[in-house]
């Protein structure tokens, strides 16, 4: 039979025994919280690591672009400097007529380029200065409209407070000193609306004027896009014209090659001719030596000539050659004039 204090140790013991089951629950439930947090500080940190990378990897995408587009910037402003120096070439070829109109584009362009610049380099700059001007002293009358709007606030809530205790009190003089300090606080509300209205007036002064800025830089960029249409129509009236000189060039050399190959081939024919004729006459049978002929009785024997008769037409032939070199020397030398 189970005894009172056997019982009573039971139970202690049971108590015990659950408190340490609860505390190692509690500790189960703390490491649980412990790893769940842990496990969101892990996925945070992932999640900025990504976030890291993908402005990393914009920034790189950005880098390559302003990359891209100032060698993009500098092959047009090299392939610009090379049909400049190239126009300057085939301006020495151009017509009187041409030079003169080539001049009148050239000063338009020009004109038109330096008014861009202007707009690029002043007015567009002291608009956006003028502008960040504005933006700032609008921001300090926001300020102090919101500051004026806050003690507005305050003083019309304290009104209210007065004027409904004032409806609800009995007693005289206190109804006359609340009186009081509400007309007092009409009267600080007055003058806070006006320091109100003059916020609110600057405030709208200033949006006015921004809107004005941001007009007149529309109408810059307007001229702008108008001066360069402008300037390419001026580009496309030269290179016509430089197209033109380029053709007319071209046809002249293409007639003096024509010219001088037809030079060359009658200066060979010419050659050919005089080399076949003082062939002609050195094989020619009016030069061969006659041999004298003795009579022996009725038969007329021929006496063998001495082989010295050619020397004579040797002289001939030298002047002949002379005069043949002569004339091939005036060939070539109108040819080269030519």
């Amino acid at each position: 039979m189970v005894t009172i204090d056997e019982e009573i140790q039971a139970k202690e013991f049971l108590k015990r025994a659950e408190i340490r089951t609860m505390k190692k629950d509690l500790m189960a439930l703390r490491e649980s919280d412990a790893l769940k947090e842990r496990d969101k500080i892990t996925k945070l940190k992932t999640l900025e690591e990504q976030l890291a990378e993908k402005k990393k990897a914009e920034q790189t995408v950005a880098e390559k672009a302003a990359l891209e587009k100032a060698s993009m910037a500098e092959v047009l402003t090299k392939n610009e400097g090379e049909e400049r120096t190239a126009e300057k070439d085939l301006k020495n070829y151009a017509l009187e007529q041409e030079r003169q109109q080539i001049f009148l584009l050239e000063s338009q362009r020009l004109a038109f380029e330096k008014q861009v610049d202007a707009i690029d380099k002043e007015k567009d700059p002291a608009l956006k200065l003028e502008k960040n001007k504005i933006l700032l002293q609008k921001r300090d009358w926001q300020a102090k409209l919101d500051s004026i709007l806050e003690q507005e606030k305050k003083l019309e809530d304290e009104q209210k407070f007065i004027t409904e205790k004032e409806q609800t009190t009995t007693i005289a003089s206190q109804r006359k000193s609340l009186e009081q300090s509400r007309w007092d606080l009409d009267k600080k509300i007055q003058d806070i609306e006006k320091k109100r209205w003059v916020a609110e007036k600057e405030t709208q002064d200033a949006d006015a004027k921004v809107a004005q800025i941001d007009k007149s830089s529309e109408q810059l960029v307007v001229e702008k896009n108008e001066l360069r249409d402008k300037i390419l129509g001026a580009d496309k009236s030269l290179r016509d014209i430089y197209s033109v000189i380029m053709a007319r060039e071209e046809e002249k050399r293409r007639g003096s090659a024509e010219e001088q190959i037809a030079k060359r081939e009658a200066l060979a024919k010419v050659r050919a001719e005089q080399k076949e004729k003082v062939q002609r006459q050195q094989w020619s049978p009016s030069n061969a030596p006659v041999a004298p002929q003795r009579n022996i009785g009725q038969v007329a024997i021929p006496v063998p000539a001495k082989r010295n008769p050619v020397k004579p037409k040797i002289f001939d032939i030298e002047a002949e050659n002379k005069q043949r070199e002569k004339f091939l020397k005036d060939v070539e030398e109108g040819a080269n004039k030519n």
